[in-house]
């Protein structure tokens, strides 16, 4: 990222493992933040104190994945909110993040972990500066949409998701030319329902 005064978060949703959320811990620790942390049967709340203020991120627990979500606004320390912007970029997770700097205020879009789409706004000026083509079809939309088992769906698409990349990658050691291209394609199948579901 470039230099920025304050970052803004809204529509945040992001799925932690519990390796992943141990790591989070972690590095805001090393970062220097004072925190504290309480886990109950169905949420996880980490509690931040930062000069500027004390900042409550409350991860809801949906089977074994944590999901971290209604984190709307500014985050004025930015060892936290540079700790954040990471995660949601490891994590793969959706956000729109507002990243205000001298000049420029920069408005991104992040789903999957990835910038989809860019805005930047300079004075009374505003520009697409990116945006990503979608492949999703309006059908594959609708099916989506039709469905009610979404919510319980992610967290075991994830793990699906975690198994075959682990199949591919043994594929690719014994150099297997038949189970690569089998675990490409079930991973393709499987990116596009969790686009779909996440739509």
């Amino acid at each position: 990222m470039t230099a920025y005064n304050q970052l803004e978060y809204s529509n945040v949703a992001v799925w932690f493992d519990r390796p992943t959320l141990k790591r989070l811990l972690q590095v805001l620790v090393e970062n220097g933040l004072d925190i504290a942390w309480r886990e109950e049967p169905k949420q996880f709340c980490v509690l931040v104190k930062t000069a500027s203020g004390s900042y409550c991120l409350t991860l809801h627990k949906q089977g074994e994945a944590f999901k971290l979500s209604g984190l709307d606004g500014i985050v004025l320390d930015m060892r936290l909110a540079t700790v954040l912007y990471q995660f949601i970029e490891q994590a793969k997770g959706h956000a729109v993040v507002k990243i205000v700097g001298e000049q420029q205020i920069l408005v991104k879009n992040i789903r999957y972990g990835e910038a989809v789409r860019i805005i930047e706004i300079k004075g009374a000026e505003k520009k697409v500066i990116y945006e990503k083509a979608c492949s999703v079809t309006i059908d594959q939309v609708i099916a989506a949409l039709k469905r009610r088992d979404a919510e319980e769906r992610i967290p075991v698409l994830r793990l699906e998701l975690d198994y075959e990349l682990a199949t591919l990658y043994d594929a690719l050691q014994a150099n297997d030319k038949s189970s690569i291209n089998k675990s490409k394609d079930r991973l393709k199948k499987l990116r596009r329902e969790m686009l779909l579901l996440e739509a």
